[in-house]
This record gives structure tokens, C-alpha cells and sequence, in this order.
């Protein structure tokens, strides 16, 4: 078996504990060698044959000097044994090869960082050691400070495993400086930890115990090439990266960079967790960027070229998820490696998801560096994401890391934007102060500023506010007047959205003909565009219209084309509002049981419970 991981995850520990699991089934004895010197320079598989050979009895004198030679008389000496051999940090397959019994029934585990493919070819069982998840560093940290300071600082002990990355080394000299001041609480070692600059210079007490010296040794033995690909992931802000992204962090080929990932994940610093995307350990990524830091070289430039390639690319992906909606301009506009060009919605925002974390730590390094328009582009680039996937507290983040970029440029519209998705975040998630506040100030400054199209959007955000309030009545009030304010020149677009609101809540007020004049007239704009998501939410709520004037059979055909739209786009709350939608359609033919049916799919969607329509 082969075991690898990254340097200080206890491959070597989880080897030992296994063999003395199995000690019994190898009667014939144990062998053990540390194939790699603190050095990093691999041990000559001649010297570590001389010293088996000498523990299965061979004496000292009739030892041959040759490779040749002692590896025929080691594997006839093992040819009937049952050996359980460990072989530690292998620097190669060769070197490992000569050092394996010749009989069956022994057993080898091989640990490194890299991947020796040569020993898997010949059929060795790769067996990737990851670290450790919160319970078991928990545990880990436990065993050596007692279970009573673990459990009279649980938030400190788990940040302390999290800060960590649940590496054992990182663990196990938190918990040697712990238990070596036993006045001192976990709170105290945090703080020393929470700089992120002096992270490595705790974890690293000793040269046989640091973490630091373990991540050295791997660097030193990368290709220049390799070393500055390294160096490039550690500026990037994200966890994940993709060869598209490294390509443009170094002015590079993208063939070039996948090939530096390539030989990362052989170093055991990086790994592949999935076709394509790749990540360091947090703690590897902290050294990497030290690493960047202290080189004297274009970090600043590197890290420009990273942040502007999520600009572009998140962008596009965007643009992807809702082609209709207007793409805000970017005084650079470069040019950047993209991701291979996804093919629709769904995988767009499968993306999109993925990478939402890493773009917010963009957001806020851009922040830190005075990049505020990267900052805001991200944020407004993030919108359609969140309006799939209704993450409100993670969007109400990246609105006011937007907010602040915002307010400091000369694009007052910019803010405005900012505050209207704050706004009407806040709705959705029952904050109706917060979102008044915000609402109010934009219309302040709108009306002071002179301009319609922004006091036109403040009214229709008092609308959506009413809407969910359940007044119905004066929401309509508040769409007719946005409206009217919304100058000649605005985008089709807009119109549409603030039709397509007026028919809603009209249609909720008891006036479903002239909804049906609104929503329709939105859907038309919708069809130019084309735009399949809106013209879908158009349907539905045509469908709740038709329902309303007495035409059952064109409501459930219109709500049932929207849901599959719904559907492919994995837009989940918009598919349970019309599974809401066909529950009314149900019961109003009389029949509960599908009635219930639609309410319960609902309430499986959204994770409630399924309450009756009515």
C-alpha cells in the first residue's frame, strides 16, 4: 500500500498503528527505513538492503557490496517470510522497489507525499491520508491537554483545530505548547495563531517538529518552474484553483500551469479533488504566500492579474446564468484565460456555487488593497446567483462588501444598486426596518441627485416591502408610480421586471384582468430578450391570473411550462412558489389530496413543514 498525503498529516502514524494492528498475521518479523534524510536527499536503497539484510541475520562480512547482489539475496531470504515492512517518505519507486519482499504473504506501506506511481502500476493500493475532520482533531488535541480544558473552551479548541486544518503536526505542537503552560487558556493560543503572518512561526517549535521545516523540504525539492506556480496559488485569495486562473497569475499557457498543478499534487502540496480544480491545505496555502511575499518579485502584480481574472470570468459565468441582465462596465476589460465554456445555466451556477467563497475573500482582498472597482464588480456579478439559490445571509455579505466599494467611487448609481439588493434582501429574510432604512436612503439621495431611474427603482423596492407586508393594495401603488418615474430611456428590461411586479400584486389584490394586461406585456419584453427564467416567472404568475378569471385549464398549462423551466434552471424556491401556485390551481377544482400534494413538495423544497393551502 502506498500512503501519501501532505507532509504532517500522519501517514507515517497511521502506518505504524496499522502494522501493530496486524503484527501477528507476520510472524517472520518487522522491517523499517526511513528512505528520505532531514536534508530532503533520498537514502541509497543499497545502505537500507545492508541494514534488512543484517536484521534477518546475514552477517555484517557476508553482506555483498553491489545493489545487484543484495538485492537477490534479499528477496531469497524473503521468498517464504511473512515480513510486515515500513517504508517512510519514499523519494521514488525505484527506490522503494528493491526493498519489497519477494513472498506473497508479506505486507509493505509505503508513505510520501508523492504519488509513486511506478509501485501502483505493479500493483500497489494507493490510500490517500487526509486530514483530520473536527472530531477527530478535537480528540486528537484532547489526548494530550485532557478533555477538561477541550471541553471549558469548545470555541477555542475547535478554531484551534480549524486554524490548524486538522493537520496532526500542526495539532500536535498546539497541544505541546498547550500542555507546556498549563496556566495559560486555549483562548491565549489562538490569539497567537489568528495573525495569519505568524501562523507557521508558532507552529514550528523544532526542526523535527515544525511545520514550516515539513513544507520547506517539499519546496526545495520543486522544478524553479513549480516553485513559482506555488508561490502564485499562495497570493491567490481562494481556496481552488484551476489551471485557467494560475495560467493568468504567471502570464502563462494554460497547458503550462495544469502541467505546474500537476507536479504540486506529485510534491503531495497540492491535491486534485476534482477533474480540473485543485487546492493547497490552508496551511500549505499560508506558506506558499509566505513564500510570495518574501520573494522579490511582481506579488502585487501576480495578485492583480488573479483578482482581475475572477472579475472576468465571474462575470461571464454570470452572464451565462441570466444572459438578460445588464453587465455593469469595466474600465479594464482585459483579457484572461476563462474556464472551459460551460454549457448552460445549471452548470453555470454549479460553478458559481462552488467558487462563492473564494470570490468573497477576493472581494475583501481587493478591499484591502484599494481595488474598489474589482470589489463592486464582483459583488453585482454574484447577484444571480443568489437570486437562484436564496442564500440571503451570504448574499447580505457580499451586498454590503459591495456597499463600501461602491461608496467610494464616483458612480453614485453604484451604491444605489448596492443598497436596493440590501433592501430587498433584507425583505426576504423579515428585516423590514433594515430594509425601509435602506430603501429610504436611496430615494433621499436619488431625489437630492436628480435622478428618476433611481427614484423609480427606490419605489418599486417600497413595493416588494408592502408586498411581502401583504399590502397589496399600496404595493400597486408603489409599481404604478415607479412606473411612471422610470424614464424613456431605460432598459426593456427594467420595465418588464417592474410589470411583471405590478401584475403579481395585482393579481393578489383582487384585480386579476388588469394583471393579466401587465404580466403579459412583460412577458413580451421578456421574449425579445430572450430571457427563459423571467418569462417563466411571467407564466406562472399569468397562470394564477387565468386561475383568478376562471380559466383552470390554461392556468395549470402555463404553471406547469414554468416549473420545468424552474426545474432545469435548479431555481428551488421559484419551483416551490409554483408547486404553492398549482396547489391553489388544485384546490380550486376541489381536489385536496393533489392540493396537498403540490404544498408538501413545496415544504420539502424549502425544508418546512407542509401547511394546507388557502
Amino acid at each position: 500500500m502506498v500512503l501519501r498525503g501532505v507532509g504532517g498529516v500522519g501517514k507515517t502514524a497511521l502506518a505504524l498503528f496499522w502494522l501493530a494492528k496486524i503484527s501477528a498475521s507476520h510472524p517472520d518479523g518487522q522491517l523499517f527505513a526511513e528512505l528520505t534524510l532531514p536534508t530532503g536527499k533520498p537514502v541509497p536503497a543499497e545502505d537500507v538492503l545492508g541494514r534488512f539484510l543484517r536484521a534477518l541475520g546475514v552477517a555484517k562480512e557476508a553482506i555483498p557490496t553491489s545493489l545487484a547482489e543484495r538485492t537477490t539475496l534479499y528477496r531469497s531470504l524473503t521468498a517464504k517470510a511473512r515480513l510486515a515492512v515500513l517504508l517512510d517518505n519514499v523519494a521514488s519507486a525505484a527506490q522503494a522497489k528493491v526493498l519489497i519482499p519477494a513472498s506473497p504473504g508479506s505486507v509493505v506501506v509505503a508513505t510520501s507525499r508523492r504519488q509513486l506511481l511506478g509501485l501502483v502500476a505493479t500493483g500497489a493500493v494507493p490510500v490517500r491520508v487526509d486530514p483530520l475532520p473536527k472530531a477527530g482533531g478535537l480528540r486528537l488535541l484532547a489526548s494530550y491537554t485532557g478533555q477538561a480544558r477541550v471541553d471549558a473552551e469548545p470555541e477555542n479548541a475547535a478554531l484551534l483545530t480549524r486554524m490548524c486544518g486538522g493537520l496532526p503536526l500542526a495539532l500536535c505542537v498546539v497541544a505541546a505548547l498547550v500542555t507546556a503552560r498549563p496556566r495559560r487558556s486555549l483562548g491565549w493560543l489562538v490569539e497567537r495563531l489568528r495573525d495569519e503572518h505568524r501562523r507557521l512561526d508558532v507552529l514550528s517549535v523544532e526542526e523535527d517538529y515544525s511545520v514550516r521545516a515539513t513544507f520547506d523540504l517539499a519546496y526545495e525539492d520543486l522544478a524553479d518552474e513549480s516553485k513559482t506556480a506555488y508561490r502564485a496559488i499562495g497570493l491567490s485569495p481562494g481556496a481552488l484553483v484551476v489551471p485557467e486562473l494560475l495560467a493568468t497569475g504567471l502570464s502563462a499557457d494554460v497547458e503550462d500551469a495544469a502541467e505546474a498543478l500537476e507536479s504540486l499534487v506529485d510534491a503531495g502540496l497540492v491535491e486534485e479533488f476534482d477533474e480540473g480544480w485543485y487546492r493547497a491545505h490552508s496551511l500549505v496555502h499560508v506558506h506558499a504566500k509566505a513564500l510570495a511575499t518574501q520573494h522579490n518579485g511582481d506579488a502585487t502584480a501576480v495578485l492583480r492579474r488573479i483578482v482581475d481574472w475572477y472579475v472576468a470570468t465571474i462575470r461571464e459565468v454570470s452572464h451565462t446564468l441570466m444572459p438578460a441582465r445588464p453587465v455593469q462596465p469595466w474600465s479594464s476589460e482585459v483579457s484572461v484565460e476563462l474556464p472551459p465554456r460551460l454549457a448552460g445555466a445549471a452548470e453555470a451556477l454549479d460553478w458559481l456555487e462552488r467558487v462563492h467563497g473564494d470570490v468573497v475573500q477576493v472581494i475583501r482582498t481587493s478591499l484591502d488593497q484599494g481595488w474598489h472597482e474589482p470589489a463592486y464588480l464582483l459583488a453585482h456579478a454574484l447577484q444571480p446567483l443568489f437570486v437562484l439559490n436564496k442564500q440571503f445571509m451570504a448574499a447580505i455579505e457580499v451586498c454590503e462588501l459591495g456597499k463600501r466599494a461602491a461608496a467610494v467611487s464616483d458612480q453614485p448609481g453604484r451604491e444605489a444598486s448596492m443598497r436596493k439588493h440590501l433592501a430587498r434582501l433584507f425583505i426576504e429574510i423579515g428585516q423590514y426596518e433594515s430594509a425601509e432604512r435602506e430603501i429610504r436612503a436611496t430615494l433621499a439621495d436619488a431625489v437630492e441627485r436628480q435622478i428618476p431611474a433611481q427614484v423609480a427603482s427606490a419605489h418599486k423596492s417600497l413595493g416588494l416591502l408592502h408586498q411581502t407586508r401583504g399590502a397589496h393594495d399600496v404595493a400597486v401603488a408603489d409599481f404604478r408610480t415607479a412606473l411612471e418615474l422610470l424614464p424613456g430611456t431605460a432598459r426593456p428590461w427594467t420595465r418588464a421586471l417592474l410589470l411583471l411586479s405590478l401584475g403579481t400584486n395585482e393579481v393578489d389584490a383582487g384585480n386579476a384582468q388588469d394583471a393579466t394586461e401587465h404580466i403579459e406585456a412583460a412577458r413580451e419584453i421578456f421574449r425579445e430578450q430572450p430571457d427563459e427564467y423571467n418569462i417563466a416567472r411571467a407564466d406562472r404568475e399569468l397562470g394564477r391570473a387565468r386561475l383568478a378569471l376562471g380559466s383552470p385549464a390554461e392556468a395549470e398549462n402555463l404553471m406547469r411550462k414554468a416549473l420545468a423551466v424552474f426545474e432545469r434552471h435548479k431555481a428551488h424556491h421559484e419551483v416551490a412558489r409554483t408547486h404553492r401556485a398549482l396547489a391553489d390551481w388544485a384546490r380550486h377544482g376541489g381536489d385536496q389530496v393533489v392540493a396537498q400534494r403540490h404544498v408538501d413538495r413545496a415544504a420539502e423544497i424549502l425544508g418546512g413543514p407542509g401547511l394546507a393551502p388557502s
